[in-house]
C-alpha cells in the first residue's frame, strides 16, 4: 500500500491508493480507517492545511484501503472519510486493487477531477446510470478498464465531457443503447482503448468524429469484417494503431495518401488474406515496428516492407514463400528485430554481403530454408537466432563462435551432422543451446562447462562420451540429454545443479549406481533416466524431490496500461506511441527470444510434449527400464505433489509400499515388469486423480482393489501376468476362460522382464 502525493500552494492535488494488503473480499472499517489520516488532512477543501509538504504526506501515509465500493450509497464509507469532500483534488487513482460494488454517487462532488484512474477492480454497475459522470466534466483522463462495469457502446454518457482526451474502457461488458447511435461528441480523443469485449461486434460510432487519436487499441474483442482503413484515414496523427486478435477478414487495405505519423501498427492474430502490401514503407514512412503474424497472408515478402525507422517486423505464422528479400536488409538499416517463424518460406536468406547492421533477433524457425548454415546470420551484433525446424544440413560453422554476443542459439529439428565445434565455447555469453533432432555426432566440447548456459537442449543425436562435463554448470535449469549414446556414469557433481528443473537422461548408455547427490536438486521437476543400464538399490532420499512449487507469475500481466505520472507530463506523453503498448510488445513479439522449455516426457503410456504453463506444473520421475533391484523405499510415499512415476521394467522386489496412498497428485503409476509380492495396497483407492494404473507382470497375490472409483476404469491389462491375484476384472476374464477350456492350466509360471523396445 502506497501513496503519491504531490503538493501545489499547499492544497492536495494528487491522491493514489495503490494496491491494498485487505483481502479481496473483506469489509472494510471506516472508523479504523479514519484514525490512519490526519484529520487536518481530511478537511472539506484543503485550502488552509498549515504544514509543509513532508507533514501532509506524513498525514497520508498510513492510509491501506477504501472501504466506499463495497457499500455504497448516501452512507458509505467514503462519505464517511470525506473524501467526496475534497473538492479541489484534481487526481485520483485505485488502479489494481480488489475494491467491488458500485461508485458512489458523492464522487460528483469532485468536481476539480482532471483525472479518475478505477481500472484493476470489481466495480459493477451500468455506467449509464451513474449520474456522477454529469458532474465531472472536467475530466481529461478516465480509465475504467479491467472491472464489471456494463458499458454503453456509444458512450453517449460522457457527451458534455469536451475536457476528456483519454478513455480506457477495455475487459469490461459492453452493452447497446440505439437512442443515441450517432450522437457527434464534444470531445477529441487522443487515447482510446476498447480491448478484451468479446461481445462487441462494431466499433462504436463516435469514432467516426474523432480526428485527433495517437493512440487507439481495439484489441482482443473478436471484431468480424474488413479492417477499419477509415480509422488511419480519419486520424491522421495517429502513432499507435492495435488491432490484435480480432476477426478481420480480406485483404489489408492502406490508406490512400500517406500517413506521417504511424509508428505501431499491430493485426496479429486475424484471419487478413492476400499479398503483403507491397508499399508499406512509402505508406507509411514513419514506421517503427510492424506485425501482421497469424493471418492468412500468402505469396513473396515484398522488398520493400520495411523502411529507414523500421525496427521489429513480425510476420510469423501466415503462408509466405520465397526468400528472404535483400532489399528487407538494406532499406531497414534500424532494423533489430525480424520474426518470420512458420511460413514456407525457402531459398536464401538476405545475400551472402548483406545483412541489417543492427539485427539483435532473428527468428526462422518453421519454415523451409535448406542448404548449409549461412555464416552471416551468426554475426554481430546479433544475441538471439533461432533457426529450427528447417531442412539446413552441413556442419555447424566455426564462425559462429565469432559472435561472443550470441545469448540464445536454436538450430534444433534439421539436417546439422559432424561435431559441435569447440568454437562454440567462445560464446561467453550463451544462456541457450538447442541442437536437438539433429544428425550430430561425437563428444560434446569439455570446456561448455565453463560457460553460463542455463538450458541445453541436445537429445536425439548422435552424441557419445561422458557427462562429467555438462553436469558441471551449475546455472543449468535444463539438461535436455535424451537419445544418444552418452556412457559412463552419472557423476556425483550433479548435486551442484541447484537451479536445475529438467533432467532428462533417457535413452543413452549409462551405467553405474544413480549418486546420492542426485538427491540435493531441490528443485527438479522432471526427472528420466529411463533406457539405461542403472544398477543398484533405489534412493531412499529420492522422496525428498519434487516438493518445491515451480514459480509461477502472479497478478495481471496485461494491466499495465499506463504507470502514475505527474499531469505535467502527461499530455507530452499521449503524443507519443512509445509509451503505450511498447511495453507489452517488448515482452513478447519484440523481445528477446522466447525461453519456452520444451519437455518431452512419457507418461499415461504416452509421450508428450510439455511447455509454457502447463511444464510448470508438470511433475515426474521415470526410471524405467533399467536394472535397479531391492525394495521400492517407503519414502517414496513422500512424493505427494508428483503426477507421474514410472518404475518399470526393472528388478524390484518386496511389496508395494502402503505410502503410496499417499500420491495424491498422482495420474500414472507403472510399476510393470518387475518382481514385486504380496497384496496391492486398498489405499491406492485414494488416489482419484489416477488415469493410467499397471502392476502387470509381477509376482503380485491377492485381492485387487475394489472395482470402484478410479479402479473402474482399469481393465485387465493393468493386472495380467499375476496369477495369483482375483478379483474384477480379472475374475471375469478367468471364467470366460474356464469355460472355453481352451488354455493349460499354469504351473510353476517363472517371470521375467520383457524389455521395452526404444
Amino acid at each position: 500500500m502506497g501513496f503519491n502525493a504531490g503538493v501545489k500552494g499547499y492544497r492536495l492535488w494528487c491522491l493514489e491508493v495503490k494496491k491494498t494488503t485487505i483481502s479481496r473480499d473483506a469489509t472494510f472499517d471506516e472508523s479504523a480507517m479514519l484514525n490512519k489520516v490526519n484529520p487536518e488532512i481530511a478537511n472539506s477543501t484543503m485550502k488552509q492545511v498549515e504544514h509543509n509538504p513532508k507533514q501532509i504526506e506524513k498525514g497520508i501515509s498510513g492510509l491501506y484501503g477504501l472501504g466506499c465500493p463495497s457499500r455504497p450509497g448516501p452512507s458509505s464509507g467514503c462519505d464517511k472519510l470525506g473524501w467526496c469532500e475534497l473538492k479541489n483534488i484534481q487526481e485520483l487513482s485505485f488502479v489494481n486493487n480488489n475494491f467491488e460494488g458500485t461508485l458512489p454517487s458523492c464522487l460528483g462532488n469532485l468536481t476539480s477531477l482532471r483525472w479518475l484512474s478505477l481500472g484493476g477492480n470489481r466495480f459493477t454497475g451500468n455506467i449509464a446510470s451513474y449520474t456522477l459522470w454529469r458532474r465531472l466534466t472536467s475530466l481529461e483522463y478516465l480509465d475504467i478498464s479491467f472491472n464489471r462495469f456494463e458499458v454503453p457502446v456509444s458512450f453517449n454518457q460522457f457527451v458534455n465531457h469536451s475536457k476528456l482526451i483519454y478513455l480506457s474502457v477495455g475487459y469490461n461488458t459492453l452493452t447497446t443503447n440505439t437512442e443515441f447511435k450517432n450522437w457527434i461528441p464534444n470531445f477529441q480523443l487522443k487515447f482510446f482503448a476498447i480491448e478484451g469485449c468479446v461481445n462487441l461486434q462494431r466499433l462504436p460510432s463516435f469514432l467516426h468524429y474523432q480526428h485527433d487519436l495517437r493512440i487507439l487499441a481495439i484489441e482482443y474483442n473478436q471484431l468480424p469484417g474488413n479492417f477499419p482503413t477509415w480509422l488511419l484515414e480519419n486520424n491522421t496523427r495517429l502513432a499507435g494503431l492495435y488491432a490484435r486478435d480480432n476477426a478481420f477478414t480480406g485483404p489489408l487495405k492502406l490508406p490512400s495518401s500517406r500517413h506521417l505519423y504511424l509508428e505501431q501498427l499491430d493485426v496479429s492474430n486475424n484471419k487478413l488474406s492476400g499479398h503483403v502490401p507491397a508499399n508499406m514503407s512509402s505508406a507509411f514512412p514513419k514506421l517503427i515496428s510492424l506485425n501482421m503474424s497469424l493471418n492468412l497472408f500468402e505469396g513473396p515478402i515484398p522488398s520493400d516492407i520495411g523502411g529507414f525507422h523500421l525496427r521489429g517486423l513480425v510476420l510469423s505464422h501466415n503462408f509466405l514463400s520465397g526468400g528472404v528479400p535483400s532489399d528487407l536488409a538494406i532499406g531497414s538499416p534500424s532494423l533489430t528485430f525480424l520474426r518470420l517463424s512458420n511460413n514456407k518460406l525457402t531459398g536464401q536468406i538476405f545475400s551472402k554481403d548483406v545483412r541489417p547492421s543492427l539485427l539483435f533477433y532473428l527468428f526462422l524457425n518453421g519454415n523451409s530454408f535448406e542448404g548449409p548454415l549461412p555464416s552471416n546470420i551468426f554475426l554481430k551484433p546479433l544475441i538471439a537466432l533461432d533457426a529450427s525446424s528447417n531442412n539446413f544440413s552441413g556442419e555447424i560453422p566455426q564462425g559462429i563462435g565469432d559472435n561472443t554476443k550470441l545469448l540464445q542459439l536454436d538450430l534444433s529439428k534439421n539436417h546439422l551432422e559432424g561435431s559441435i565445434p569447440v568454437e562454440i565455447c567462445n560464446l561467453k555469453l550463451i544462456q541457450v543451446l538447442a541442437l536437438t533432432e539433429n544428425k550430430l555426432s561425437g563428444p560434446v566440447p569439455s570446456c561448455v562447462s565453463g560457460l553460463p548456459l542455463e538450458h541445453i537442449h541436445l537429445d536425439k543425436n548422435q552424441l557419445v562420451g561422458e557427462l562429467d562435463a555438462l553436469l558441471n554448470i551449475s546455472s543449468l535449469k535444463t539438461l535436455d540429454l535424451g537419445y544418444n549414446s552418452f556412457t559412463g556414469n552419472i557423476p556425483c557433481t550433479i548435486g551442484s545443479l541447484s537451479n536445475l528443473n529438467f533432467l532428462l537422461l533417457n535413452n543413452n548408455q549409462l551405467q553405474g549406481e544413480i549418486p546420492t547427490q542426485i538427491c540435493l536438486l531441490n528443485k527438479l521437476s522432471i526427472m528420466d533416466v529411463s533406457f539405461n543400464k542403472l544398477y543398484g538399490p533405489l534412493l531412499s532420499c529420492l522422496g525428498n524431490l519434487i516438493q518445491a512449487e515451480n514459480d509461477a507469475e502472479t497478478g495481471s500481466s496485461y494491466f499495465h496500461t499506463t504507470t502514475r505520472l505527474a499531469w505535467s507530463d502527461f499530455l507530452s506523453w499521449i503524443s507519443s506511441a512509445r509509451n503505450y503498448h511498447i511495453s507489452y510488445d517488448v515482452r513478447t513479439d519484440f523481445s528477446v527470444m522466447d525461453v519456452e522449455t520444451r519437455i518431452q516426457f512419457t507418461t499415461k503410456r504416452n509421450t508428450f510434449t510439455y511447455k509454457g504453463s502447463i511444464l510448470k506444473y508438470m511433475k515426474g520421475i521415470d526410471l524405467s527400464s533399467n536394472i535397479l533391484t531391492g525394495e521400492i523405499p517407503i519414502e517414496l510415499g513422500n512424493l505427494s505433489k508428483i503426477h507421474a512415476l514410472n518404475l518399470s521394467h526393472n528388478h524390484f522386489v518386496g511389496r508395494i509400499p502402503d505410502t503410496f496412498s499417499n500420491l495424491h497428485e498422482i495420474e500414472s503409476l507403472d510399476l510393470s515388469y518387475n518382481s514385486l509380492s504380496g497384496r496391492i495396497p486398498v489405499g491406492l483407492l485414494e488416489l482419484y486423480r489416477l488415469a493410467i494404473f499397471s502392476v502387470a507382470y509381477n509376482n503380485l497375490s491377492g485381492a485387487v482393489p475394489p472395482f470402484e472409483a478410479q479402479f473402474s476404469t482399469f481393465d485387465k491389462s493393468s493386472y495380467e501376468g499375476n496369477p495369483l491375484l482375483c478379483g474384477v476384472p480379472l475374475d471375469n476374464e478367468r471364467s470366460s476362460t474356464k469355460s472355453s477350456n481352451t488354455s493349460p492350466k499354469v504351473e510353476g509360471h517363472t517371470f521375467q522382464l520383457m524389455p521395452r523396445t526404444r
